[in-house]
């Protein structure tokens, strides 16, 4: 019986970590193991390596979670007009990066559905009426748990989700891909790296790409600078720095310059935090 349990506990453990680690996971997969699973916390002891104890640990995180924990504030929705033309949508879709839009009537407040960008592009710009590609949106309260809404995305099948106050005003907007981040995506930022050195993806003389979780410190060092940093703001990250400076999650190839000593271009950034970026040594 205990070989039974055993081997059972080895089966799922083992699905689970393919699944979430790899490449090619499966949304909606991993969004079924989180709704059926979420209660089998007895069979987490099998796991032994850090990992894996961060990735059942994100899950088990996600219970205590609610909604606007997770969710775009409403600052940052990008969302369109009912009476945009099918040209300024387009310009948007490629800027933006996006694949489901909020579509709204006079103001945020009054969304009446959101498309998807391959509906989009399937329609005849000639005869265009963005009521015709328009789909059902969720709503969800701020304190809804996220276990809650990952359920609700799964029988409904919309993935898209916007966070509404009491009176029914927009707090926010949450996707499908924010909470499967929630997963996959906090298990890089509790993994330390033994060395800083594997968090650069590439060096130059003069540049550096690496990962957003690469420490200011080191950074400084490499390029023999000292960064007009207040020790207050408890600044400790690449990452951190940048978004201490404007305030905001910026866009992919997004550039800019700190104290006149170096250039930040942003490779790569979800909606909710900084990613990837390249440092370049200003010469003055």
């Amino acid at each position: 019986m205990k070989d039974s349990i055993q081997d059972k506990s080895s089966s799922w453990k083992s699905w689970l970590i393919k699944k979430l680690l790899s490449n090619d996971s499966s949304k909606e997969e991993i969004l079924n193991f989180i709704a059926t699973e979420k209660n089998t916390k007895n069979t987490f002891e099998n796991f032994d390596d850090n990992n894996e104890k961060n990735l059942i640990k994100n899950i088990l995180e996600l219970g205590k979670k609610s909604v606007d924990d997770v969710m775009v504030p409403r600052g940052e929705i990008i969302s369109v007009n009912k009476k945009y033309s099918y040209l300024k949508i387009l310009d948007l879709i490629k800027n933006e990066g996006h694949s489901r839009f909020p579509v709204f009537e006079n103001n945020l407040d009054n969304i009446i559905g959101f498309f998807h960008i391959k509906d989009f592009i399937e329609i005849d710009k000639n005869t265009f009426d963005i009521k015709s590609i328009l789909r059902e949106i969720l709503y969800a309260a701020p304190k809804s748990p996220i276990l809650d809404l990952l359920k609700r995305m799964r029988s409904s099948r919309i993935h898209i989700a916007l966070v509404v106050d009491g009176v029914g005003g927009v707090d926010g907007l949450v996707t499908i891909e924010d909470l499967v981040e929630e997963i996959v995506g906090e298990i890089e930022d509790e993994h330390d790296a033994e060395d800083e050195d594997e968090l650069i993806l590439k060096k130059e003389n003069d540049f550096l790409v690496v990962d957003a979780s690469y420490r200011v410190d080191e950074l400084e060092k490499y390029f023999n600078i000292n960064l007009d940093i207040a020790d207050e703001e408890e600044i400790e990250t690449v990452g951190g720095l940048v978004f201490s400076k404007i305030n905001r999650i910026p866009k992919n190839n997004e550039f800019f310059e700190i104290d006149k000593k170096i250039s930040i271009k942003v490779i790569r950034a979800s909606q909710r935090k900084i990613l990837t970026v390249q440092i370049r040594k200003l010469n003055n």
